[in-house]
């Protein structure tokens, strides 16, 4: 771009952050008004959460399937992800207002999900249609989309070292997405302030005093990163399972009736405890607080919180998971430090949160500055080692599928995008479909005990970058690579491949599926692996441009 380009796009950025955050705010405000009368309502008699119940899903179900473009409900940020990885940040522009304001609803009338949600989807879909009518470049479009998102988060917790860090991370499992840091700040700063102007400047948990940090609390946190980093793998687990359970359900009952037993499940959570409803900024009060809960209750209320927050997003209402993973850490904090009888509760809350967000949402870095900006600076130490902790201990478990390991190739990319288009249009036949039915048979092979110099040859006279190397009875015991062929000293030409270039391979049988191959393909980043039979022997090789072509194929028939 030119300079001129350049001021006008970043002046577009900040006018993006103002009118994400004002949105944000005003959805905020919604939410704070709804849950008042929630709570007027609860202190007047628990069973008219009954009533509330149902109307916190259904007007939220009901509001999405007549209004919005696309009729999906649940996570917003889940919505968020999905159009940064398929849609090139692109949402429409009904999305953007009828899904935050029911996410919104679903919130403020008890439904146990995060504003953080709605406000991500918000301020993304605004930038999006900003993007559109200003006809800004096509490769700028994710870029401001996500400058939107962050604006929106800043705005609603009132922590920008939050947001910025948090577009960073979210967008992969392992990696940051480093070209949006720059619209992420810019757009972010006018939000923060114009939040604490509307809002106030008071952190969300209130100021916390100085606490010594001493070896004790240091091992106590790592021992809870531990137990978070697990707790990550359930939880997960739970809502991916909720979601296979809402599949088959819907094709029994249909949707009408899924949304009727989610307002059931969520009226028997409230009127078992009010603690499992909601946000959960009144449960993290009273931790913080020093309200006194046995370890019982408390464990019962975050299995209930757990089991509800899955239900709500999965059986109707909108919203985020971001607050919710927040208070079941505030939770799992807080029982650890009656558990080994500490006097610090307050510390352990905090690390439970961080280390439990690092661990389901795959963020590092945000968990700890979210800690910084809501609690304080004290907590910063522990909370970093926590998160980390529980971020390796939870693997590759993460509450979005759409969420890549790392960033990824031209090919890659392609693979990706075709490959959750067809998971949402043709699940079954990604299901349904082998190995043998898109592979290249009899592929080109390399035999034990060649040489550098034969391999040369043998890319050569192909167009071949990835050739098996396979021993006497064709098992695959390596892959040469034509660019680490090319690493190779001229002098070493007469070296045995196996002994220089070999990568290890990655073997599928014929009756893996099409969906399988995919997942594995976009996990391991290889782009060739190789099919075998019931005696391990080479019949095929797959590419990562074979999949893609197959996926398409499917989506044309």
């Amino acid at each position: 771009m030119s300079k001129k380009e350049d001021i006008r796009y970043y002046l577009l950025v900040i006018i993006t952050g103002i009118l994400s955050s004002i949105v944000s705010i005003g959805l905020y405000l919604v939410y704070t008004e709804l849950w008042r009368l929630t709570e007027n309502a609860l202190a007047y008699s628990n069973l008219l959460f009954i009533p509330i119940a149902f109307a916190a899903i259904g007007l939220s179900y009901l509001l999405v399937k007549r209004f919005a473009h696309s009729k999906t409900t649940g996570s917003g940020t889940h919505t968020v992800l999905e159009a940064y990885h398929l849609t090139n940040g692109e949402v429409n522009f009904r999305d953007t207002i009828v899904k935050p304001l029911a996410g919104m609803l679903t919130i403020g009338l008890g439904g146990s999900a995060g504003p953080e949600g709605p406000s991500l989807l918000a301020g993304g879909g605004i930038a999006s249609e900003l993007a559109r009518r200003l006809k800004v470049k096509p490769n700028l479009y994710r870029r401001l989309f996500i400058a939107g998102a962050t604006a929106g988060l800043a705005a609603t917790f009132r922590t920008p070292l939050t947001a910025i860090l948090f577009a960073l991370e979210i967008p992969y499992k392992n990696d940051l997405d480093r070209e949006t840091f720059i619209e992420a700040t810019i757009a972010s700063i006018p939000a923060y302030l114009i939040s604490i102007t509307v809002l106030g400047s008071e952190p969300l948990f209130g100021t916390i005093g100085n606490i010594p940090l001493t070896f004790e609390v240091i091992a106590l946190s790592l021992l809870l990163g531990l137990i978070c980093g697990l707790y990550s793998v359930f939880f997960t687990k739970t809502f991916s399972w909720m979601e296979a359970v809402v599949v088959k359900l819907k094709k029994r009952l249909g949707n009408n009736l899924v949304a009727v037993l989610g307002s059931v499940t969520l009226a028997i959570s409230g009127l078992l405890s009010v603690y499992s409803i909601g946000v959960g900024l009144h449960f993290v009060s009273a931790l913080i607080s020093g309200a006194s809960f046995s370890i019982a209750v408390l464990s019962g209320i975050i299995l209930l919180k757990t089991f509800v927050t899955a239900t709500t997003l999965k059986f109707g209402g909108s919203g985020g998971l971001f607050f919710p993973t927040i208070v079941i850490g505030a939770g799992l904090g807080y029982i650890f430090s009656l558990i080994f009888n500490v006097n610090l509760a307050v510390m352990f809350i905090a690390v439970g949160m961080a280390s439990l967000l690092a661990g389901t949402h795959k963020v590092l870095l945000t968990s700890v500055a979210f800690i910084v900006e809501t609690l304080g600076g004290v907590f910063a130490i522990p909370a970093l080692l926590a998160s980390g902790v529980s971020y390796l201990l939870s693997g590759k478990h993460s509450f979005y599928p759409v969420q890549p390991q790392t960033r990824l190739k031209t090919e890659e990319l392609a693979l990706e995008r075709f490959f959750e288009k067809g998971k949402k249009l043709i699940p079954q036949k990604l299901e349904q479909t082998l190995a043998t039915e898109f592979m290249t048979k009899n592929p080109i092979v390399l035999h034990k005990g060649l040489t550098v110099k034969d391999a040369l040859v043998t890319f050569e006279r192909t167009k071949l970058r990835a050739i098996p190397l396979v021993d006497d009875e064709n098992h695959v015991i390596g892959v040469v690579n034509l660019e680490n062929v090319g690493y190779i000293d001229v002098r070493r030409k007469d070296s045995l491949l196996s002994e220089s270039v070999m990568a290890p391979p990655v073997l599928v049988k014929e009756s893996n599926t099409l969906e399988e191959i995919a997942d594995l393909m976009m996990d391991t980043q290889e782009d060739h692996i190789f099919v075998t039979d019931e005696k391990e022997k080479i019949i095929g090789v797959i590419s990562g441009i074979d999949v893609v072509k197959k996926i398409v194929e499917l989506l044309s028939a």
